[in-house]
């Protein structure tokens, strides 16, 4: 397994974050109530998520316009697909992100 800390501060709120570590790509987003995480990457077409947009609980590709619901990692745009979640967790000030080595 994966592990990586980056403080909450780091992130700001409703704006996709990019993080590198190691050969992993992924993006991180903080709403008001929680924190999500994916891999960088669009099923679609493999854009980076991380040059998307996000509006509300949605997060956009730049690539070709798919959504994605933010809490579940389903694509509304063609329902089938879905992004790789990375597992967070907050810990005061500190968030914790865990992902599988093997997975893009």
């Amino acid at each position: 397994m994966q592990k990586i800390e980056i403080p909450l501060a780091e992130v700001q709120q409703d704006t996709l974050h990019p993080i590198e570590h190691g050969k992993a790509k992924l993006i991180v987003i903080r709403t008001n109530e929680k924190v999500f995480a994916f891999h960088d990457r669009c099923p679609h077409a493999f854009w980076p998520l991380s040059l998307g947009t996000v509006n509300k609980t949605v997060i956009e590709c730049a690539g070709h316009g798919w959504e994605f619901d933010m809490e579940t990692g389903n694509c509304i745009t063609a329902p089938g697909y879905c992004l790789t979640p990375v597992a967070v967790s907050v810990d005061g000030a500190t968030i914790r992100l865990e992902w599988a080595e093997n997975l893009p």
